[in-house]
């Protein structure tokens, strides 16, 4: 199945890839330009990725985290 963008098909065809958030609003800033977009985190409870510097959740639909979690045997 082709997904829609290729962050998700990054993450329905790479083991342990996690999209960089990268927005310019996230907080606290760093001088260091190679640390400005963090990559996000898997959370299982949140059954999201979160943002390990500002905290910010992503919303996929749970019909992706279904296949997500299939894909790669998560619970």
């Amino acid at each position: 199945m082709k997904e829609e963008t290729i962050v998700r098909e990054n993450l329905m065809n790479q083991e342990g890839y996690t999209g960089y958030f990268g927005s310019e609003l996230c907080l606290p800033r760093t001088r260091d330009y190679s640390d400005r977009w963090p990559r996000t985190k898997w959370v299982p409870e949140l059954n999201q990725f979160k943002c390990p510097r500002c905290g910010w959740v992503s919303q996929y639909p749970e019909d992706f985290i279904k296949r997500y979690k299939a894909r790669w045997s998560l619970q």
